[in-house]
C-alpha cells in the first residue's frame, strides 16, 4: 500500500461501503473559484490540468459537480466547437447561473442538467468522457457514483477524476480506489500534497 492508496490492497479487503460526503456551500463557490486566490494558495490553474482530458472531434463530454463553474469554462473552451459538453449538478441554482455565465463563451456545445450523480439522468454507454473536478468525494455515496460512471460510460471511454485529500480521506477513499481499479484500466495517476488525479479507461 502506498502512501497515497492509489495501489490495491489483497491483504486488507476494502470495506463494503462507503458515505459521508461534504458539499460546498453554494455561497462559498465565487470565493474558492477566484483565480487570484488560488494561484497565491498554489491551487489548481484550469486550462493546464484539463490538459488530460481527451477532444476528439465528434466526443460528449460531462462534467459531474460542476458546481460554481471552476473548471467548465476552461473545459468548454478546451472541447472546442465539435464536441459536447454537459454540466451536471445538483443545485438548480448552480446551473442556471453557470448557463448565464457560459452563454457567450466559445467553445463546445452545452447543456445544462440538475441532477444526482450517484443517479445520473443518461442513458447507458452514453458519453465519451466523464470529468469529476473535485466533486466525487462531496457526494453522499462515491461507490454508488463510480457504477454510474462505468454504466454512463462508453467502452474506451474516459473517466477523469481530480480528488481533493483534505476532504477524502485514506479511509474514505481507499475502497474508492479498489472499486475503480476493479471497474476501470488505470492510464494514469498523479499525486500532491492536497490532490490526486487519475484517469481510467473503460474496457
Amino acid at each position: 500500500m502506498t502512501d497515497l492508496d492509489l495501489k490495491t490492497s489483497t491483504t486488507h479487503p476494502a470495506p463494503p461501503d462507503v458515505r459521508g460526503g461534504w458539499r460546498t456551500p453554494d455561497r462559498l463557490y465565487r470565493l474558492i473559484s477566484s483565480p487570484v486566490l488560488r494561484m497565491i494558495l498554489g491551487w489548481d490553474l484550469p486550462r493546464h490540468d484539463l490538459r488530460v482530458v481527451s477532444r476528439h472531434p465528434g466526443r460528449i463530454c460531462l462534467e459531474v459537480g460542476s458546481g460554481g463553474g471552476f473548471y467548465t469554462t476552461a473545459l468548454k473552451a478546451h472541447l472546442g466547437s465539435e464536441n459536447d459538453l454537459i454540466a451536471l449538478d445538483p443545485s438548480p441554482s448552480a446551473m442556471r447561473s453557470l448557463q448565464h455565465q457560459l452563454n457567450d463563451k466559445p467553445g463546445a456545445r452545452m447543456s445544462y442538467v440538475a441532477g444526482d450523480g450517484c443517479k445520473l439522468p443518461l442513458a447507458d454507454n452514453h458519453a465519451d468522457t466523464l470529468f469529476y473536478g473535485y466533486s466525487l468525494e462531496e457526494m453522499p455515496d462515491p461507490l454508488a457514483a463510480i457504477r454510474e460512471a462505468h454504466r454512463v460510460l462508453r467502452p474506451g471511454g474516459e473517466l477523469v477524476l481530480f480528488l481533493w485529500r483534505p476532504v477524502f480521506t485514506r479511509h474514505r477513499r481507499r475502497p474508492v480506489i479498489a472499486l475503480l481499479d476493479e471497474l476501470f484500466e488505470r492510464r494514469r495517476a498523479a499525486a500532491g500534497p492536497q490532490n490526486i488525479r487519475l484517469v481510467y479507461r473503460k474496457q
